[in-house]
């Protein structure tokens, strides 16, 4: 088995190497480092090709929109150049906590949507909340031939449905495991095969049956069988399919 864990954090305190191994050692084979904001950016751009597998996304979560300078985008062209680092992300917008004024969500969110049209780089979109303004930006934003996809997706079906008529692949995490949502089981019959992508979101979101403590990515294989399950799929015949999607979105050979 080989998965692809295609959406993580790692804290100051983890020791990488050991979090990486511990996920080998369970089939998670590959890895996407997801940046937060210029702070984190180049920790995460330095871990990106530290090993075999180890990619990163560089942007500004909409949490730390209200703190973004325009005098740092220059930064981010030059962590977004380096080898390794392969997507745009993750950005976007978030109504829930509304830690950043919507305004200024909207604002940073359009400008890295255009960075990455300009980069040619796959997107990794945070949508909580929002879908009306993020579909609208999206739309405005993105030409058709730019990949994105909606990490940690709770949309209904028919949200599901309508970004995948712009082309969006879905990935989807830990919570199909919890027993109260249903609406992640929900939408996962409606996600095109070749559109859906398997992440941790680690440290959050810590699968069933390891909730209450911090997830990480040797823990993807509990999320790969509970979404095996729902669309009767073999582990393996899972495991393949997502890794390959995997590979074509984020251009790896």
């Amino acid at each position: 088995m080989h998965l692809f864990d295609t959406h993580l954090h790692l804290s100051p305190e983890d020791d990488a190497v050991a979090v990486f191994s511990a996920a080998r050692a369970v089939g998670v084979e590959e890895f996407l480092l997801a940046g937060t904001a210029l702070s984190d950016a180049s920790t995460v751009s330095a871990l990106a090709g530290s090993e075999p597998g180890v990619y990163a996304a560089i942007g500004v979560h909409p949490h730390e929109a209200a703190a973004f300078a325009m005098e740092e985008l220059p930064q981010f062209r030059t962590l977004l150049s380096r080898p390794g680092v392969v997507a745009v992300g993750e950005i976007g917008l978030d109504y829930h906590y509304d830690f950043s004024p919507r305004e200024a969500q909207r604002q940073v969110f359009a400008l890295f949507l255009e960075l990455a049209v300009e980069l040619r780089l796959p997107v990794v979109i945070h949508c909580r909340e929002a879908f009306e303004d993020c579909y609208a930006l999206v739309q405005r934003h993105l030409p058709g031939e730019t990949p994105f996809v909606l990490h940690s997706f709770t949309g209904t079906p028919e949200e599901c449905r309508l970004w995948q008529e712009l082309g969006a692949y879905i990935s989807v995490n830990g919570m199909v495991t919890f027993t109260k949502a249903d609406n992640i089981r929900a939408f996962l019959p409606v996600v095109q095969p070749e559109r859906l992508l398997l992440e941790t979101d680690s440290p959050y979101l810590a699968p069933v049956p390891y909730r209450g403590r911090p997830n990480c990515p040797a823990y993807l294989p509990a999320v790969a069988q509970r979404v095996a399950q729902e669309l009767g799929l073999e582990l393996s015949a899972l495991a393949e399919l997502t890794t390959g999607n995997a590979h074509r979105f984020f251009a790896l050979a």
